[in-house]
């Protein structure tokens, strides 16, 4: 089992390690444009793709959406309890602990873990979590809610084609689909390597304040774990959704979070530090549920 689990996520350290050593040394990863592509195009025709290829019926689509709902009201209610009895600014912090890294990481390790039947599965609760950024990340840092912003999402507009698709029972013609397949066939290597990028080139003012960040950089993973885990108890999701929904609900605070914060100056000190510490944390929980 273990061996099997090394053979599965060597390619995602490898990639994020990769993308780590280009961001230092190249400036591949220098500007908006391979971000841009990757979002515009390469991870709704993925998502897109997916949803296409599972066969799934719109009753278990949107079980898995209220699930993911769900899961963000209780892991949200729980943080707010937490950062007040923290006295830590809620505004500035709710967002980056409760919305984890559904994309960039927690896509390409449900791959590795489950296979491509997770591909699916995966990219719907990832698009849940970029509708959270957007609305619950947006509006505490800045005060405000962007709609506009929501609207012009792509793999938002691409899970709602695809919702729309599944209940007209419209199947693309077999072109579209090789074609959705290939464009989405180079989003998971280069959101690896952006991962590792971004992650090389954060920029940490004061190290030597480094508990709060430490104990939130635990408790997002593990407390997301949890929540999910008592939550598929009770929902109606096959095996699989439920474990992808703990796996995705175990990953590391999301490089979007250091992004908005340093746009909406929010703490994007402890945001940046938190994200390599989590990342270690939720590939341990990850892990730990697969042997368990």
């Amino acid at each position: 089992m273990i061996e099997a689990l090394f053979a599965s996520l060597f390619p995602v350290f490898t990639l994020i390690a990769l993308g780590a050593w280009l961001g230092r040394t190249t400036e591949l990863f220098d500007g908006s444009a391979l971000a841009g592509l990757v979002s515009a195009v390469g991870i709704p025709a993925l998502l897109l793709h997916s949803v296409l290829e599972m066969n799934i019926q719109v009753g278990q689509m949107m079980s898995l959406i209220g699930a993911t709902v769900v899961w963000l009201l209780l892991m949200a209610l729980l943080t707010w309890a937490v950062l007040k009895c923290l006295k830590l600014p809620v505004r500035q912090y709710l967002s980056a602990v409760v919305n984890p890294n559904t994309g960039n990481m927690g896509v390409p390790v449900c791959f590795a873990l489950f296979g491509p039947a997770a591909l699916g599965p995966a990219m719907i609760i990832s698009s849940i979590i970029q509708v959270s950024h957007f609305t619950l990340g947006v509006g505490c840092l800045s005060g405000r809610l962007s709609a506009r912003d929501l609207i012009r999402n792509g793999p938002v507009v691409a899970l709602l084609v695809g919702v729309v698709l599944v209940v007209f029972e419209v199947s693309p013609p077999a072109p579209v689909r090789s074609t959705l397949e290939q464009l989405g066939a180079i989003t998971i290597p280069i959101m690896l390597m952006q991962l590792g990028s971004s992650l090389a080139r954060l920029t940490l003012a004061d190290l030597g304040s480094v508990l709060k960040p430490l104990f939130l950089s635990v408790y997002r993973p593990v407390a997301g774990a949890v929540i999910a885990l008592l939550l598929v108890w009770f929902w109606p999701l096959s095996e699989l959704e439920g474990q992808v929904l703990v796996v995705q609900s175990a990953m590391s605070v999301a490089v979007l979070s250091y992004v908005l914060a340093v746009r909406y100056d929010g703490p994007s000190q402890d945001i940046a530090l938190m994200i390599p510490l989590s990342l270690v944390v939720s590939l341990v929980v990850a892990v730990a549920f697969i042997l368990l």
